[in-house]
Formats: structure tokens, C-alpha cells, sequence
């Protein structure tokens, strides 16, 4: 039967649910009382072996804890000797029992208040600490795990400089360090190396967990503990372990080492006897078909299969982590080749009397450098192509710094290495297939038929119109879009920067993805008549549009967007061919685009068509057609307010530029419009309602205007502001 001291403490941690705030209340009142007591820490070592209650257990290790980082030292002899031995028996009583087990919050609990005493005893007082701990670790699985708990508190407690600590803090964290290194580092690396190679069969967890505690020492203590030839054989037998954590454990390892701090010459030899760049391009295959398969778990989760969402979410955390480690080979390797190769300069350029040797040296190790990258840039390559995000991402700045090494040699008037042109169409694929928007997203269902048309083109009678997206749809597509942004702001600086370096690859690979859009759609058909006189008729999907998604559309069109910035300066000038040719082929076929009434589609359409507009100054025979594209059902009368409110934004940006070009289209301009205003003059304005351009208000004017007026200032410049519940409200008057 529980005593009040034992009640209050389960009401204070809120056992059974209790609800009635008063009892809760004097039942902390009760608790922080004894607290006061300079005497509570007796209570805590009585009552811990004695309770049946996990809750009174935690509550005497977290007291105990507060007491030692309290006052431990103003303590006498005796009462810091009886908390040290209380906590050492239940380490090895409680500790070792498997059935039943001491829960884990318990034990990191227990470790932590070890690891206090430490912090205040190691080495003056407690100096065999590490070396006891580590004999202990090898009489039990027990045992093993509180060794890894402690070496993970001692981390994150008193080493690690991630957390913030002051200055005393930092100093104290220094001298452990050290006195590690003089004392007993040696031996815990052993320990970590024996205990890894005892459970790597039969507890497999358990030999992950000891890596990773392993891991976090590796940054400062001596790269021979872990780099040497028994260490790295067992971390790449461990890479190809049935056991994903294991897996996990030794790659971030791997990383870890790879990662440490040493002079650039010295680098290269060590990812040299490590012998782990022989094995990335099987890595990077590896990656690639491990990608597929998580893709397929996660459409199999999706669709209410078998596989589990935490095997999906371990599968792609396991992928994460071989692409950093690939990402972090290939950038320490390139980082130390810039600095080796910067000594050859500067031998050269000085003229100075250098040792021959020195310089020898320096010139191997830049050799030795340039074939390891070239390995190893192919396997990132290969591995960023793979279209996953968790592999994908974390190779970008890599390749980012590659292609800019690639700038810096032109730019010092140096040849290209072998293969270079080769990388660039790679780089060009990985950014294509990197920068889509995800299969079965939140995008996917707006399609164009999520709502009703303006005008003539209303799709709200459609028979296979789709209801309404909820609010709760339209949030997570905004989400999803504002991620997919983020994402591919670095991707694109990469295909603007890869296109500076081999404009032609990168026009030719745009074309590619873009006429392969267009193939799949019929082009020219708004059911309207068109600018040129003519009259169509608004045709079904072929076969091959339906198959193709709006994420392939979408990326293309994005290309040929972003492709502007990258290009030369007299690529859009008349009669310059390729990216003028590329720019009118979406014009004049955009109608016909695969999923062109998408929104993100259509919105793609209409930021590619304003960004050259330069072209259609030169080629006015291409201007009926994007004036189609903005006064049709892709543009103002898309059913999407987003689309429709943009698209007089970019109408009116595009009227600025064209005036002159526009007087031919005056009339049938005012025709198209006609609708729209027809619309904002039967409908009033909503409550609270704002014109909107861009980002909700950039480019807009909020003025009323009459139809001469709209002639006068050529039609759209006017209207393209225009809102009703599309942001017309503020030309709600008699026109």
C-alpha cells in the first residue's frame, strides 16, 4: 500500500488520470517540502530499491540529480560516497535483469546521474571511471546498453559544444577531453570495437546503438582508434548487414570519420586506405534501386497495403544516410584537392626555393585527389539522378561546388577535365528529377476542375467535373507548393549555373523535356475564336496526354523558365535560333500542353510567356496566340482563383511591354474580355475584398475605369487588376 509520500509524487506525475486540481496541488506542495530538506537525497536512496512504482523511481534518480548538480561538493565524505554507491549498485542490480527490464527512461535517468558525479569527480577523484565502466560493459547486454547510455550522457552533458555552455562549462568540457585522451580513450575505442563485434549477430540493435555513441567521440579523439585495419573492415561488412539500423549505424560512422578534421594531403590518404570510394558506385546503384523500392512501399502504404509507414519512413532514413555519407566523401575529397592544389600554385607563382620533396609530394597527393573526385562525382551523379528527395538533397551542395569548380577553371582560361560534358547532362537530369513535384501529392487533384469557369468557360456544368476541393485540400496543396519552392530554389541556381558553363547541353536537354510535354497533348484548340480569325473547337485528351502526369509538364515548362538566366546575352536576340525557337514552340502550342489546365501548369505557362517577352517584340506572329493563352480558360477564365487573379497581373506586366504590338488585337481583345466584365457587373463586390496581383497586392491599382478607357490604355492594362471573386470588386460599376 502506497504512503502519502508515494501517492503524492504518482498525483504529481498524474497516475490514474486524476483530475481534481486542489488534491494536485497540495500534492506538489507536499513534494516541493521535501525537496527543501537538505537530507531528501537519504529519502531518494531509501525508497528507490523499495517502490513497485516506475514514477517514484524517476522521481528519486531526477531529485538525486538536481541534489548533485546542486551542491554535490558542499556535501560531506560520507553522504557523496553513500549517493556514488547507491547509484553503482543499481547499475549492477537493476541493470542486468532482463525480465523484467529497467525501462529505458529509467536508464537514461540513472546514467545521467552517474554522469554528474563524473562531471565533478573525473580525474582528480574518480580517475578510473572509464576504465571500470568499460570492464563492466562486457559482463551482459545489460551492462553494454548503460555503457552506451553513459557514453551518450557524457556527450551531451559535459563534451558536446552543439549545446550552448558557458564559459566554465566550456572549459570543463575541454579538460575531460583531454584527460580522456591521456588516460583511457584508447580503451573505450576498444570497448566500442569489442562490443560492436560480439551483438552484431545476435543483437544487432543493441551493436548499433554502441556505434552510434561512437560516433560522437570520433571528431576529437585520434582517427588511428577507429581508422585502422580492424575498425574499417568490420564498418564495411557492417554496411551490407541484414540489419537496417545496423546499416544506419555503421554509415554514420563512416561519415563521421570521413568527416574529421586534418591537413588535406593527410585526407586523401586516409579516404585512400579507408578503400571506401571503390565501393561507391555500387553505393550509388545501390541508392538508386533503393529508391525505387521505397517509392514502391510507400505506394503500397498509400494504397492500404502491407508495408507500414515506420518501414517506409526507416527505409528513406536509411537512404538519407548513404547519400551523406557519398555527399560528405565527395565534398571532404574536392575541399582537400582546392587546398592541395592551391600549395602547387603557390609554389609555382613564388619562385621561391621549395624542397623538392614538398613539392613532389603536393603533386602526387593533387593527382591521387583528381582521381579519387572523378569516382566519386560519377556515383553522386548517378545517386542525385535517382529522383528521392532523401538522396537527392543532400548531394546538392556538392555537385553546387563542383559545377563552380568547373566555372573557376574556365574562367583561369584551363581545359575542362575528361568527362566534364558528360557530369553537366547529368547534372541536367538530377535537377529535372529533382525539382518535380511528388507523385500522389496534395497537388495532384487540381486538375482545372475543381471549380467553376468564368464566362463562356464555365467547366461548373461539366459532367465529369470534380467536386470542390476542400479547405483542408487546398491548405496542404499550398504547403506542398511552398515546400517544392524551398526545395528548388538550390536546384535551379545549379541549372542556371551548369547552363552558364554548356548553354547548348542544357538548351538541347530542355528541348527534350519539352517537346516530350507537347507530344503528349494536341495543340491550339480554346474554343474560342482566336486572334487570327480562325475558329476551333475545343478537343478531348489523346491517349498519350492522358498518361502523361502535370508534374512532367510542369518541370519542363520550369526548365525553359529558369533557362533565361543561364543563357547568353545574344540568346534572344532575332534570328539567334535555339532558345527563340524553344520560347515560340510553348507559345504557339501551349494550348495543346498535357495537363495544361492544371494550376501550377498553368501558371508555369504564364510566368515563361511575360519572362520573354522580348521574343514576342521580335516574332508579333506569335502574339494571338499568348494572348490567347491569358484571355482563355488557362488564363482569366481559369476556374482557379489563384491562376486567374495572376494572370491579370502578368497580362498587365506583358500590355506594358507590347503596347504598340497590340493595336491589331484591340477589338477582339475587348470581345474576349467582354465576358469577365459582364460577370463583375452582376455580381457585387465581396466584403473586405482587395485587388490582388502578385503575392496578393505587388503590381495591382485599384482605380474604376470605363470601356473607353480600357481602349485608350489598350484594354488590359486596366483590366488584368480586375477581381469580383476573382478581385474584381473594384470595378463594380456600370461599364
Amino acid at each position: 500500500m502506497s504512503d502519502d509520500f508515494e501517492k503524492a509524487v504518482l498525483i504529481n506525475f498524474n497516475y490514474g488520470g486524476i483530475q481534481d486540481p486542489q488534491l494536485k496541488e497540495r500534492a506538489a506542495a507536499y513534494i516541493a517540502n521535501i525537496k527543501q530538506s537538505t537530507e531528501c537525497w537519504k529519502l531518494c536512496v531509501e525508497r528507490y530499491p523499495s517502490t513497485l512504482y516506475p514514477e517514484v523511481k524517476f522521481w528519486c534518480l531526477q531529485t538525486l540529480h538536481e541534489v548533485i548538480c546542486a551542491c554535490y561538493l558542499q556535501l560531506d565524505d560520507g553522504s557523496r560516497q553513500a549517493i556514488k554507491g547507491a547509484l553503482l549498485t543499481w547499475l549492477q542490480r537493476d541493470c542486468t535483469v532482463e525480465q523484467p527490464a529497467l525501462p529505458p527512461f529509467l536508464r537514461n535517468k540513472l546514467a545521467q546521474a552517474i554522469v554528474a558525479i563524473v562531471k565533478r569527480e573525473y580525474p582528480a577523484v574518480w580517475p578510473g571511471f572509464f576504465r571500470e565502466l568499460v570492464a563492466a560493459a562486457g559482463s551482459g547486454p545489460g551492462l553494454t546498453d548503460m555503457f552506451v547510455r553513459i557514453m551518450v550522457a557524457v556527450d551531451e552533458d559535459v563534451i558536446s559544444l552543439d549545446i550552448p555552455r558557458s564559459a566554465e562549462e566550456t572549459k570543463l568540457s575541454m579538460h575531460l577531453k583531454d584527460s580522456m585522451r591521456e588516460q583511457c580513450i584508447s580503451e573505450v575505442a576498444a570497448a566500442w570495437y569489442n562490443l560492436t563485434q560480439l551483438y552484431k549477430s545476435s543483437r544487432p540493435e543493441l551493436a548499433a546503438f554502441v556505434l552510434s555513441s561512437c560516433a560522437r567521440y570520433v571528431h576529437w579523439m585520434d582517427i588511428g582508434l577507429v581508422a585502422n585495419d580492424r575498425f574499417i573492415p568490420l564498418l564495411s561488412e557492417l554496411m551490407d548487414s541484414p540489419s537496417p539500423s545496423l546499416r544506419g549505424a555503421a554509415t554514420d560512422m563512416l561519415t563521421e570519420v570521413v568527416s574529421k578534421r586534418m591537413e588535406p594531403t593527410a585526407k586523401i590518404n586516409l579516404v585512400q586506405e579507408l578503400k571506401v570510394v571503390e565501393s561507391c558506385e555500387r553505393l550509388s546503384s545501390n541508392l538508386v534501386a533503393a529508391a525505387g523500392a521505397s517509392k514502391a512501399a510507400a505506394g503500397t502504404a498509400n494504397s492500404g497495403g502491407n508495408s507500414s509507414s515506420s518501414t517506409v519512413n526507416q527505409d528513406d532514413e536509411l537512404l538519407a544516410k548513404y547519400a551523406k555519407l557519398l555527399a560528405t566523401l565527395a565534398g571532404e575529397v574536392m575541399d582537400a584537392l582546392k587546398r592541395v592544389e592551391n600549395v602547387v600554385i603557390s609554389f609555382n607563382v613564388t619562385g621561391l626555393g621549395v624542397d623538392d620533396d614538398a613539392s613532389r609530394e603536393a603533386t602526387l597527393a593533387a593527382q591521387a585527389a583528381n582521381s579519387l573526385l572523378e569516382s566519386l562525382t560519377r556515383a553522386a551523379l548517378t545517386a542525385f539522378c535517382s529522383g528521392v528527395d532523401t538522396i537527392s538533397m543532400p548531394l546538392v551542395p556538392f555537385i553546387s561546388a563542383y559545377v563552380a569548380r568547373l566555372r573557376a577553371l574556365v574562367k583561369r582560361g584551363q581545359a575542362l577535365p575528361s568527362g566534364a560534358q558528360l557530369h553537366l547532362q547529368a547534372v541536367l537530369e538530377g535537377v529535372a528529377a529533382a525539382a518535380r513535384y511528388p507523385e500522389d501529392g496534395a497537388n495532384e487533384a487540381e486538375d482545372g476542375s475543381t471549380g467553376p469557369g468564368l464566362g463562356n468557360n464555365s467547366s461548373s456544368t461539366s459532367s465529369n467535373s470534380r467536386a470542390r476541393l476542400s479547405d483542408a485540400e487546398v491548405l496542404a496543396a499550398r504547403e506542398e507548393q511552398w515546400e517544392v519552392e524551398e526545395r528548388r530554389k538550390e536546384l535551379l541556381v545549379l541549372l542556371k549555373n551548369a547552363a552558364k558553363l554548356a548553354f547548348p547541353e542544357a538548351l538541347n536537354f530542355v528541348a527534350s523535356k519539352l517537346q516530350a510535354a507537347l507530344s503528349g497533348g494536341v495543340s491550339g484548340a480554346n474554343g474560342l475564336t482566336g486572334f487570327d480569325g480562325s475558329s476551333s473547337v475545343s478537343k478531348g485528351p489523346t491517349a498519350a496526354s492522358v498518361g502523361l502526369r502535370f508534374q512532367d509538364t510542369e518541370v519542363a515548362v520550369t526548365l525553359l523558365y529558369e533557362l533565361g538566366e543561364g543563357a547568353p546575352e545574344d540568346a534572344l536576340k532575332a534570328g539567334s535560333g535555339g532558345l527563340v525557337q524553344l520560347v515560340l514552340l510553348l507559345v504557339t502550342q501551349g494550348q495543346g500542353l498535357p495537363a495544361g489546365q492544371h494550376r501550377l501548369v498553368a501558371l508555369a505557362v504564364l510566368e515563361t510567356c511575360v519572362r520573354y517577352c522580348r521574343v514576342l517584340q521580335q516574332e508579333q506572329s506569335a502574339i494571338p496566340a499568348v494572348l490567347s493563352l491569358f484571355l482563355g480558360p488557362k488564363g482569366l477564365g481559369h476556374p482557379s482563383t489563384d491562376v486567374a487573379t495572376r494572370a491579370c497581373y502578368l497580362l498587365s506586366r506583358l500590355v506594358k511591354t507590347l503596347r504598340a504590338n497590340l493595336r491589331p488585337y484591340i477589338d477582339e481583345m475587348l470581345r474576349q474580355l467582354q465576358p469577365y466584365l459582364q460577370i463583375v457587373a452582376t455580381q457585387p463586390p465581396p466584403a473586405g475584398g482587395t485587388a490582388v496581383g502578385k503575392a496578393g497586392g505587388a503590381g495591382s491599382r485599384c482605380v474604376v475605369l470605363s470601356q473607353g478607357q480600357l481602349c485608350r490604355q489598350v484594354a488590359v492594362d486596366a483590366f488584368c487588376c480586375y477581381a469580383g471573386h476573382r478581385g474584381l470588386w473594384w470595378l463594380w460599376a456600370p461599364l
